[in-house]
């Protein structure tokens, strides 16, 4: 049995997608492992983002690093390489079924913001995504959607059938817990400059993820705390209007780390006094579940797969109220308990999100499809 991973989407700054690729690769334990082949670029090996070695990896070197030759490749070259290598089942990870593929197959779907709020998106990737999902959903044998809320929203804009969608919980690492280890937590902020205190959002800088009203609800709560706001994560598309907001509001208060490399993200979390998710709409938020794991408490969105997956873990907000989002990060600074109280179901729901059990599911979804059911 030969199962292919499209990995195209990977790169050396991973978020959303590319992390769910490397988390299922990584899990796998040998014996599985021995029956995938990843499509990747070779080199995230040697650089250590993939770090199973026994899975085998069809490098497709620079295709993936220009996104107008990766589409043309994935759509047109990649069935007749999937013919070549006698592969049995594509687990197209990243929204993406080719045409013309002669295997079995599933589909990841991660959230259809592109159909429900197309105006968080470039419009180029609109277009792309509005002409190639419908076909593959259609033409996938399985679907795995990450939260309930993705399931219903394929069903609801597709009319696809409920016994075709398999949902598949995103799973976190372990090494996502609280740190009492002073000294490292003194040396991260000192690498990324962060403050003393800091309220923590991590993501990609985007318009969806809402962070305009998170700066106006940081400045109305600013002269209350010493507290910073720390926003980690890279540079996606729109974000020009956020820097803007931040230099008219005149507010010193907000530190931009740009991207952290996944082994310092445990660190950056837990050094956090609160972490703060606002995002409009999410298919499974997993920024939300790392920080509840780390031991922080949550303000998240109280809208889409966020209000399912922080559900009676984290305070819940209308994302576009600003002083519900202020009035939830003073909630927390202010009392003790009720941050600690926060902390404990963070931890315990989190719990539920595992590396382990997304692989298992995941694989016992492969061999389902493969023996016809």
């Amino acid at each position: 049995m030969r199962i292919a991973v499209n990995g195209l989407v990977l790169s050396n700054k991973n978020t959303g997608a590319g992390r769910y690729v490397i988390d299922l690769i990584n899990g796998l334990n040998n014996e599985k492992s021995k029956e995938v082949i990843l499509f990747t670029d070779s080199n995230l090996r040697e650089s250590g983002i993939i770090t199973n070695e026994i899975v085998e990896i069809y490098d497709t070197g620079l295709i993936q690093r220009f996104r107008p030759v990766r589409l043309a490749w994935e759509n047109l070259l990649f069935p007749r390489v999937l013919r070549s290598q006698k592969i049995d089942l594509l687990h197209a990870a990243c929204f993406n079924l080719p045409f013309n593929i002669s295997c079995r197959s599933i589909v990841t779907i991660f959230d259809l913001t592109f159909f429900i709020m197309p105006q968080v998106h470039e419009k180029s990737k609109v277009i792309y995504f509005r002409s190639r999902i419908p076909p593959t959903l259609k033409r996938a044998d399985k679907i795995i959607a990450i939260s309930e809320q993705t399931k219903s929203d394929i069903i609801s804009l597709f009319k696809v059938p409920a016994e075709k969608i398999e949902v598949v919980y995103i799973g976190v690492g372990k090494q996502f817990s609280p740190s009492a280890d002073s000294k490292a937590l003194e040396w991260i902020k000192i690498k990324y400059g962060l403050p003393e205190k800091y309220i923590l959002f991590v993501g990609t800088i985007e318009p969806r993820k809402n962070l305009i009203n998170l700066v106006h609800a940081y400045a109305r709560i600013k002269n209350k705390f010493a507290h910073g706001l720390v926003i980690a994560g890279k540079l996606g598309w729109g974000y020009a209007e956020l820097f803007e907001t931040v230099k008219k509001l005149n507010i010193d208060g907000v530190f931009f780390t740009g991207f952290v490399p996944d082994e310092d993200m445990p660190l950056v979390y837990n050094g956090a006094d609160v972490f703060v998710y606002p995002s409009f709409y999410e298919g499974f938020g997993i920024p939300v579940v790392e920080a509840m794991a780390s031991g922080v408490p949550v303000v998240t969105s109280n809208v889409s797969s966020l209000a399912e997956i922080g559900a009676g873990a984290a305070v819940l907000v209308d994302p576009r109220q600003v002083e519900q989002i202020s009035s939830a990060i003073e909630g927390i600074l202010t009392d003790k308990s009720y941050a600690q109280g926060l902390v404990k179901m963070g931890l315990e729901r989190a719990a539920r999100f595992s590396q382990e059990e997304m692989v298992a599911k995941t694989f016992n979804l492969y061999y389902k499809v493969l023996a016809g059911c």
